[in-house]
């Protein structure tokens, strides 16, 4: 791992950023090496009983045991750590507020902002100015393999009501061109909520595997995705 901003400015706060699906279980590591007061990031939203789930902050500046874990034996996906001047009260409220984006097509997403694989991917592919929205008062994210810095960070945490965020296309271009996991995810939950009769004409890992195979075959010349996906189960569906 690169080094932290805060190494070189002690007026920087570090946080860790707990992944709530990662199958190791970081804030058992957290609690073992010193850590407490690990906050729940969905409390005060709909998901505050999502408990097996649940991200986490916390403030690990002064816990270094924590911070060397994370960059010598922590698994990949555990989680990241940020820095900032602000308060962890403005870094809880602004990742609360990311936990759903705005997609292109105008629908809205779960945003995985506590897995570095995703959340610092999208942040790399961003441009400046999107990169200093998404990042908010965030100098960096930092994971073992990834890092993402932001040139404009604001002075001050979001406390906005999800979801405000609108990922770029050009991003949302990129991802499917690296990893389609996320436009298939995307384009079923878009199915599932405005076409019912079509996403539940067929069990369920049917339709999930016929939307996969549809968003691997899609190409531009076609249309928007969603309306390729569409017409070509409307097709099958109702011939």
């Amino acid at each position: 791992m690169r080094d932290l901003d805060m190494e070189v400015d002690a007026k920087l706060h570090c946080y860790a950023i707990f992944n709530g699906t990662a199958e190791s279980k970081p804030l058992a590591d957290f609690y073992r090496l010193g850590g407490n007061d690990a906050l729940p990031l969905w409390r005060g939203t709909p998901y505050a009983n999502w408990h097996e789930v649940m991200p986490f902050i916390a403030d690990v500046s002064e816990l270094q045991d924590f911070v060397d874990w994370s960059e010598r034996e922590a698994s990949e996906d555990w989680g990241m750590l940020v820095t900032s001047p602000l308060p962890i009260a403005d870094i809880f409220n602004h990742f609360r507020s990311l936990t759903q984006v705005w997609m292109p097509n105008g629908s809205h997403a779960f945003f995985r902002f506590y897995d570095p694989n995703f959340s610092i991917e999208v942040a790399t592919m961003s441009d400046d100015e999107q990169r200093s929205l998404i990042m908010g008062p965030c100098h960096q994210w930092l994971s073992k393999q990834r890092e993402a810095t932001n040139t404009k960070p604001t002075q001050v945490g979001s406390d906005k009501s999800f979801p405000w965020w609108e990922v770029p296309d050009t991003v949302v271009r990129k991802l499917s061109e690296k990893d389609k996991s996320v436009l298939i995810a995307n384009s079923v939950k878009w199915l599932r909520e405005n076409h019912a009769d079509l996403y539940f004409s067929l069990p369920e890992p049917a339709t999930k595997a016929k939307v996969a195979r549809l968003v691997a075959k899609h190409k531009a010349e076609f249309g928007s995705l969603n309306s390729y996906i569409k017409n070509a189960l409307d097709k099958e569906v109702y011939r």
